[in-house]
């Protein structure tokens, strides 16, 4: 969750406020670890981007979790954490995944309040679809949330 934060712009000290229970350090070593094990940022031509968002409880503070991938290639595209789980924090975030495609692909989903302003003001094609949430699943696995 750390590293989705600071992936979000937060920075490391007010990470480790909000995540509770970490120092600034481990708050930039999870940072550091995500962003160097992501494959190198392209932009190219994407015929579809899958996105999945989902709410994890961490000490009874909810956060919100984005991540979006290229659906014929797998490669992720970009990773993003926020508390707030807002509207602009949604635009913020389909901005990162548009400034990695130079086209203007098919944008698969799940239903969240977040999405459809952010994709308006993209001018992207959406889809929404009800898949199994891939963050959803980790954090159970990790977590014990969901």
């Amino acid at each position: 969750m750390a590293a989705a934060l600071c992936s979000g712009g937060y920075s490391y000290r007010d990470v480790a406020s909000m995540v509770g229970g970490m120092s600034y350090v481990a708050a930039r070593d999870a940072y550091l670890s995500l962003v160097t094990s992501l494959p190198e940022e392209t932009r190219k031509y994407r015929r579809e981007v899958a996105i999945d968002g989902s709410e994890v409880a961490i000490e009874g503070r909810g956060y919100y979790v984005w991540l979006a991938r290229d659906v014929d290639t797998g490669e992720i595209l970009a990773f993003h954490g926020s508390p707030t789980g807002s509207t602009e924090d949604g635009a913020h975030f389909l901005s990162a995944v548009a400034a990695l495609c130079l086209n203007k692909p098919l944008v698969r989903l799940g239903r969240g309040p977040s999405y459809p302003t952010g994709l308006l003001n993209l001018d992207l094609y959406f889809q929404p679809t009800p898949p199994p949430s891939i963050i959803g699943r980790i954090g159970k696995l990790f977590l014990g949330s969901g």
